[in-house]
């Protein structure tokens, strides 16, 4: 299944991913696009142990959501489960890491 918006220069995708369970983000996440993003990780959230989300195909995400990825990453431990991020970018990474939130998540390749 996949999801698609598309704001005037920013389409975004989220499709589910069966092996690994969880989704895959393509595109841009933004404050337009953040309620989609949302409503993925709710629903990924209650409906998997643990959860990967590839980021090979993202081309930008703002604080807005790399903080709701930390909020399903803190909803996961909490219930001893855990958020694997699979091909975030050095910037992606980078900016977890100021933040302190690295450490939420497994980060993979």
């Amino acid at each position: 299944m996949t999801l698609q918006m598309a704001a005037p220069q920013s389409p975004f995708e989220i499709t589910a991913m069966a092996a690994p369970a969880g989704i895959r983000l393509r595109g841009e996440v933004d404050i337009a696009t953040l309620p989609a993003l949302e409503l993925a990780l709710e629903i990924l959230v209650d409906r998997v142990a643990d959860a990967t989300i590839d980021l090979s195909e993202l081309t930008f995400i703002d604080v807005c959501g790399l903080r709701e990825l930390a909020r399903a990453a803190i909803r996961l431990r909490r219930a001893g489960r855990c958020l694997r991020l699979r091909g975030a970018s050095m910037r992606i990474r980078r900016i977890l890491c100021l933040l302190g939130w690295a450490e939420l998540f497994e980060i993979v390749a």
